[in-house]
């Protein structure tokens, strides 16, 4: 078994190889999200690359559904005095004690609640966030969606996933999307880019020109968005 990886819109995915007696290239991601890779002895390197490479749509999509992204993520810690981001601005994290609820103030966010445990509050705070992105995340489906309603999309459900390696991904068949709800973290436009890019992938399943073409035609500064989206915003909670 060999270890190897493929870039696919910025992102890294690493498939496992293992020759064996077969005519055919398999793929599939196992319950441990591992891309795992089977070929025989003559098929050259290139061609399982290229063959991966042409299934980066699914294996993402994939690993979005096995893990939800493993939930998990990096810097989950909230203490007092923490700099934490809701909707592309910084607010001073404010832990106390008392009845359970959360406030959201000039430039801070106040988290009270009965005991002051790590995970406890973490999971307080998620559940805040995820009835914030419900609402949020429609509101700017309601203005984004009559973009591409003239090309025959119709509207998906949305669902939000904590994930930790993608930002959205969408399923063409039962025409939902998955949010990750740490685009709450950016501001609306670049939640915007995403929930268009998503959108499209239902007239376009895969990143060829046509997609790009008319994500350009409808967001002429999706680039910028997206942009910035990755660089200031990709730390967890």
């Amino acid at each position: 078994m060999s270890v190897h990886t493929v870039q696919y819109e910025g992102i890294e995915i690493e498939y496992e190889l293992t020759r064996k007696n077969v005519k055919y290239i398999n793929l599939r991601v196992n319950k441990h999200g591992k891309v795992v890779v089977s070929a025989g002895e003559q098929v050259p390197f290139a061609v399982i690359d290229e063959f991966v490479q042409s299934k980066a749509f699914w294996i993402i999509t994939h690993l979005a559904e096995i893990e939800k992204i493993r939930n998990e993520i990096s810097d989950a810690s909230l203490y007092d005095g923490k700099t934490v981001y809701y909707l592309g601005k910084p607010y001073r994290l404010r832990l106390e004690r008392g009845e359970q609820r959360i406030t959201v103030a000039e430039d801070t966010i106040l988290l009270s609640s009965p005991k002051l445990y790590s995970d406890v509050l973490k999971a307080e705070y998620l559940a805040w966030l995820k009835a914030q992105a419900e609402k949020k995340f429609a509101e700017i489906m309601d203005r984004i969606y009559p973009l591409v309603k003239e090309y025959h999309i119709a509207r998906p459900e949305i669902k939000i996933r904590n994930m930790k390696s993608i930002w959205g991904s969408c399923t063409t068949t039962g025409s939902t999307i998955r949010l990750n709800l740490q685009l709450l973290k950016a501001d609306e436009a670049c939640i915007e880019q995403v929930v268009l890019h998503e959108l499209l992938h239902f007239r376009y399943p895969n990143h060829g020109k046509a997609f790009y073409d008319l994500l350009g035609r409808l967001m002429p500064d999706w680039r910028v968005r997206k942009e910035r989206l990755d660089k200031n915003f990709k730390d967890g909670i």
